[in-house]
């Protein structure tokens, strides 16, 4: 489980890495867009909405390595009242809850993906299909945290 857990962690740091160079890449883009349609008058037609495809994968890249650094948000005042043994088995039980829904929000992306391979998006002509990849794409991120979070919270001796 060790080695799985530090290909988690590889993992991680390849997949925010390249949604770090997303969210330069749209900071980048949507700068030169105002500079662009404020001095020069012209303006790209399909800038505002790669950026915002660019945007949305640069979110589903780090979903991965947010639920596996448990960064995300969360309300846990009455959690903490609990012994540890009660909260290790809250954990897991939240796991595996967020790991149905994730395999539920797989399929449907799955669906969305192959029904918008033909149709393409307005002004960038691409396939639809290429935005809905990226809820597979976090979808499978968190996924495979998920068995390494189980382990670690089950390993630790609290």
């Amino acid at each position: 489980m060790k080695k799985y857990i530090s290909f988690c962690r590889r993992l991680n740091q390849i997949l925010l890495g390249i949604g770090i160079a997303f969210l330069i890449f749209a900071v980048g883009l949507t700068f030169v867009q105002v500079v662009l349609r404020n001095i020069f008058h012209y303006s790209f037609t399909w800038a505002e909405e790669l950026t915002r495809y660019v945007v949305i994968y640069a979110v589903y890249l780090a979903s991965g390595t947010v639920l596996y650094m448990d960064a995300n948000a969360k309300v846990d005042m009455f959690y903490h009242q609990f012994p540890p043994l009660v909260q290790k088995i809250l954990s897991t039980f939240f796991y595996v809850l967020i790991a149905v829904f994730l395999c539920v929000m797989f399929y449907y992306g799955y669906i969305y993906v192959s029904r918008n391979v033909k149709v393409y998006c307005a002004s960038i002509h691409i396939p639809w299909a290429l935005p809905f990849f990226s809820l597979l794409i976090g979808a499978v991120s968190m996924l495979l945290q998920i068995p390494a979070k189980i382990c670690q919270l089950w390993q630790d001796e609290t």
